[in-house]
């Protein structure tokens, strides 16, 4: 339709659309136009900040309006109690809307509004669930890797994230592009062990941490492990820079190493370990120079036939008492003169391959000497007996309320330890 209109030097039409609630256009094309990017500027990662869509009628509730009618079947009931005693009813018209109504839902939108394109907290999970650090998901676990044969499963496994990170990568014909590197160890706890390094498309991390769980499930191989719990001796293991000294701990020790090989040691299954890392802290080489050293280290039994000789085994929590793990299997044993001479029988040496660790040098203060240093310690002397003292009074009167006390306890009762007043009203 046109609208006829007079100016100075005649008529002109103005062309005018007409506008009414069953032609009205919809919200999608103003958020289409607002959010409008080629397929090319997308690729260039031009769609980064872009306005997102917000709900604009979200707390609307129909019926409420600035007339503040009360709607039946809306606002109100459509029926309304006359007479208790007979339960006769009548159907409710529309009437005005009472104000401590509408001012409740005047509240609620506003707090509704307050929250339109805030970013929400985000469900964080139990601490177990997280990763090793609150802002990362490394360290988290992925569950057991699918099979494609339906059949089959994984039974036992779990998977953890050792490494994810987003790398650029320059093309001639999209320029700078992105993707994601994820570095997944699988296994059951029970010797079975398995990892790779997966690539994927950026923001498809759910897609590639799961392709990465299902290929680590494809590379498994099984680690030789003794009693169960650890390794068989200690060994040296080296991938590019990364240095690696692992050592045989006895039972109920725990894993001391880095937080790579820790998650590979309790997928593997080894509870007791120490691990030393050197000065690459490379997640991808120190789970490959771990893995290749626990692949690389010979069984007992092995290491007796290569020697022809009894492998004695002397740990330092038994004091060091010698005791047989293995023996030759076809029972030869050579004799003190087919050992050559040099020939190095030193298993630490044959272990590390002649690679030892470097020994810790204690660190001394830089103060020792001076008299600074010996005014430090004259200062010390008056106490530095209280800790053996007060040790040796709760051995004596047992570990309660009033044990450390003074010599003159007898004549002042209250001269005793002020630092235990919880104690004393656990003993009230």
């Amino acid at each position: 339709p046109f609208i006829l209109s007079q100016g100075n030097a005649g008529g002109y039409l103005i062309p005018a659309a007409a506008m009414s609630a069953f032609n009205s256009q919809s919200q999608d094309l103003l958020w289409k136009t607002m959010q409008g990017v080629s397929p090319q500027g997308k690729r260039r990662g031009r769609a980064k900040n872009l306005l997102k869509r917000k709900d604009l009628n979200r707390g609307q509730v129909i019926g409420f309006g600035k007339e503040k009618l009360a709607f039946p079947g809306l606002t109100h009931n459509t029926t309304e109690v006359v007479n208790k005693q007979t339960n006769e009813t009548k159907l409710t018209k529309i009437r005005p809307m009472k104000d401590s109504v509408y001012q409740n839902f005047e509240v609620k939108l506003k707090v509704a509004r307050e929250g339109i394109g805030q970013n929400r907290s985000r469900y964080k999970g139990s601490p177990l669930e997280r990763g090793w650090t609150g802002n990362t998901i490394r360290g988290k676990k992925f569950g057991a890797p699918l099979a494609d044969n339906k059949e089959l499963k994984f039974n036992n496994f779990d998977s953890v994230l050792l490494d994810f990170k987003t790398t650029n990568i320059m093309k001639g014909v999209l320029g700078r592009t992105k993707r994601t590197s994820a570095l997944m160890v699988t296994g059951n706890g029970n010797g079975t062990v398995g990892f790779t390094l997966n690539k994927g498309k950026y923001a498809q991390n759910a897609r590639t941490l799961r392709a990465a769980t299902n290929k680590a499930g494809l590379r498994l191989v099984n680690i030789e492990r003794y009693e169960d719990r650890t390794v068989y001796h200690d060994f040296f293991t080296q991938y590019g820079k990364c240095r690696i000294f692992v050592e045989q701990r006895p039972a109920g020790y725990g894993i001391v190493a880095h937080r790579a090989v820790k998650a590979i040691c309790e997928m593997a299954g080894i509870k007791d370990i120490y691990a030393k890392v050197g000065n690459n802290k490379n997640p991808v080489h120190i789970t490959k120079a771990f893995i290749l050293g626990l692949l690389r280290q010979k069984t007992h039994q092995a290491m007796a036939d290569e020697k022809q000789l009894h492998l004695v085994e002397m740990r330092p929590e038994e004091d060091y008492y010698p005791r047989l793990v293995a023996s030759p299997s076809d029972g030869k044993v050579r004799t003190q003169e087919e050992i050559g001479h040099n020939e190095v029988l030193d298993f630490q040496i044959t272990s590390h391959e002649g690679n030892l660790p470097n020994e810790k040098i204690d660190k001394k203060s830089p103060f020792i000497g001076t008299p600074g240093w010996d005014k430090h310690l004259r200062t010390g002397w008056a106490i530095e007996s209280h800790e053996r003292v007060r040790r040796r009074m709760r051995v004596e009167h047992g570990d309660v309320y009033g044990s450390v006390r003074s010599h003159l306890y007898d004549k002042y009762p209250e001269c005793i330890e002020f630092k235990m007043e919880r104690r004393k009203q656990d003993a009230e």
